[in-house]
């Protein structure tokens, strides 16, 4: 019975594998995927200009909100601010182009620019601005921060993933290819060899943007916003659909499978454009619209990683009398405290182990039920700041809602509700010989 459960276990585990890499070796899935992992060094310094302006010089609670030159600091956040995350839809767009067109075997670069024009392309390039007297003026050639920051990023990884291929792919006709002396410089030649098939791409957008906008009234982002971008962003911020997403991302851990690796290339975008509405609503003056935001999963649900695993740290080291397990806490719990679960995930282990696979799965739930309660019953500020991810528990909620210290209540809260969910499988375990 126990080799034929062994047996089972590992048939599903190995099932689950394969899906699971499937979609993780996708080239599409890798590409945006990989784009978005390029760009951690530029929402990392977003990040720290973000705390700086919205926790340090809040206007009403900011430590250092009446020190000299203050104003100028400020300042110095927001133009950092306008070329990190106000430009990131521009920088992912660029990335997935590129590395889409490495996995298609190009160069790369010249194929990135193209989807970067193709993006450009599909975005209005006019607006109008309302004077101090009133009266309304229409500027052209203008590209707002609403289609460069991640609010519009959805269309960028959409003009990438359709118009690389397609000049990849006409790029292999030799008949759409200029042929150029030997005498001219290779990258001078090639260049010329992608002149064609990026004319045709380019206008085949720009064909699309004109006629889409004539005839339905609408430009392309306020379509994809209505058909994709809304459903997506909604569909987070409710609790069922959260907690699938969070059950899943979970559950796949337990065969080995990193759920934020695989599943990040379809959270990534949906999480940053929930964060990048919630910035620009706390801006504007008005409420923050949405609950659910990469920070919100970073500080209430994977504190010390997958599992909230800082919980079962702590049950270990209170509750566990085998030695193993408690010097695998002891060294895996410094890691566990900036949320990197790895050494508990593969050291207890939870991979595999009928034992904890259990509470590791339920603990993010309730997590995030508790945390979805307490955010839209307005008993803590919604996040809206971004924080690095290895940012420790407490300190992370704090943060990540601009000084709050009811959100470092509630991840204590959880911290408390999660270890007594572990503990009872942590004396299981006492148990089990293995």
């Amino acid at each position: 019975m126990n080799k034929e459960s062994s047996f089972n276990k590992e048939a599903l585990g190995e099932k689950i594998a394969m899906y699971a890499n499937k979609i993780a070796t996708n080239r599409f899935i890798a590409t945006i995927r990989d784009a978005f992992a390029s760009t951690i060094p530029i929402t990392i310094v977003a990040a720290f200009f973000l705390l700086v302006n919205n926790v340090l010089l809040a206007e009403k609670t900011g430590l250092l909100r009446n020190m000299p030159g203050h104003e100028m600091i400020a300042e110095i956040g927001v133009q950092a601010y306008n070329g990190t995350l106000g430009i990131l839809g521009l920088m992912v767009t660029f990335l997935i182009g590129f590395r889409l067109a490495k996995s298609y075997g190009s160069d790369g670069a010249l194929e990135a620019i193209i989807a970067l024009a193709c993006y450009v392309v599909l975005v209005p390039n006019s607006i109008n601005i309302t004077g101090f007297d009133g009266t309304e003026i229409q500027t052209s050639g203008t590209l707002t921060q609403t289609y460069t920051s991640a609010s519009a990023m959805l269309l960028g990884i959409i003009a990438a993933i359709i118009s690389v291929p397609l000049v990849v792919k006409l790029s292999t006709n030799n008949k759409l290819k200029i042929k150029m002396p030997d005498s001219v410089p290779p990258a001078i030649a090639k260049s010329f060899n992608s002149l064609i098939p990026a004319f045709f791409t380019i206008t085949l957008f720009a064909i699309f943007e004109v006629v889409v906008r004539t005839f339905s009234g609408h430009t392309i982002p306020d379509v994809v916003v209505t058909i994709l971008q809304a459903p997506l962003v909604g569909g987070f911020q409710t609790l069922p659909g959260i907690l699938a997403y969070v059950f899943l991302s979970t559950f796949v851990f337990i065969f080995g499978i990193h759920g934020a690796f695989v599943f990040g290339a379809i959270s990534g975008p949906i999480l940053l454009t929930s964060l990048q509405q919630n910035i620009e609503a706390i801006q504007a003056g008005s409420a923050a619209p949405n609950i659910v935001t990469q920070p919100f999963l970073d500080a209430y649900v994977y504190m010390g990683g997958g599992g909230t695993m800082i919980c079962l740290v702590i049950a270990v080291l209170i509750w566990s009398k085998r030695d193993d397990q408690r010097m695998i806490a002891k060294l895996g719990g410094v890691s566990s405290l900036f949320n990197i679960s790895e050494p508990m995930m593969f050291g207890l282990p939870i991979v595999f182990n009928p034992v904890y696979a259990i509470p590791f799965c339920i603990v993010p739930m309730v997590s995030t039920i508790l945390a979805y309660t307490a955010t839209s019953l307005n008993l803590v500020t919604p996040t809206y700041i971004l924080v690095p991810w290895v940012t420790p528990p407490i300190l992370s909620g704090y943060l990540a809602t601009a000084g709050d210290f009811r959100a470092v209540l509630l991840q204590i809260v959880i911290i408390v509700i999660g270890t007594l969910i572990y503990m009872p499988f942590v004396l299981f375990s006492n148990k089990v010989k293995e």
